[in-house]
């Protein structure tokens, strides 16, 4: 009887995220999208954002913040929607979303009629699932970085 140390190895090729169906990517792209329009709201409304912000800290540079908000949601949600360096920007959103769940959207409660709220949670998970996921098929990330067989 001969021990070995050998694992056993697999004969499938690994899991890539270029194995997802269909409908992943159009929920990264609509998610995507949802994202740059909420910044380009936030760019409408600082002021509002703003105030809330400003009922939680006692910063002298909040006026920037909505602006930060703004910009990470729109360049990360035009990144995340064509798929580009897409778990650096969701990873970029997660702090943003966090604040939103638990500082801002909070503030009125965890009632049905907080609809801010689920929302921005319901985000926050889609977020975390693309992290896990990965960009998918129809990706600039799985057309740059997809694994080629090598050439014999």
């Amino acid at each position: 009887m001969e021990l070995s140390h050998r694992l056993p190895t697999s004969t499938r090729p690994p899991r890539t995220s270029a194995a997802n169906p269909i409908w992943m990517d159009v929920l990264r792209i609509l998610l995507g999208l949802f994202l740059f329009v909420k910044g380009a709201a936030f760019l409408d409304h600082t002021s509002d954002v703003f105030s809330l912000l400003s009922q939680q800290h006692s910063l002298a540079e909040l006026k920037r913040a909505s602006l930060f908000f703004s910009i990470f949601h729109m360049a990360g949600g035009l990144m995340i929607a064509i798929g580009a360096l897409t778990r650096f920007a969701l990873l970029c959103q997660i702090p943003i979303l966090l604040g939103a769940v638990l500082v801002v959207n909070s503030q009125n409660g965890f009632t049905l009629q907080n609809t801010e709220l689920w929302v921005s949670a319901l985000v926050l998970a889609l977020v975390l699932f693309f992290m896990i996921m990965g960009p998918g098929r129809y990706s600039v990330d799985h057309r740059v970085f997809r694994h080629r067989p090598l050439a014999q």
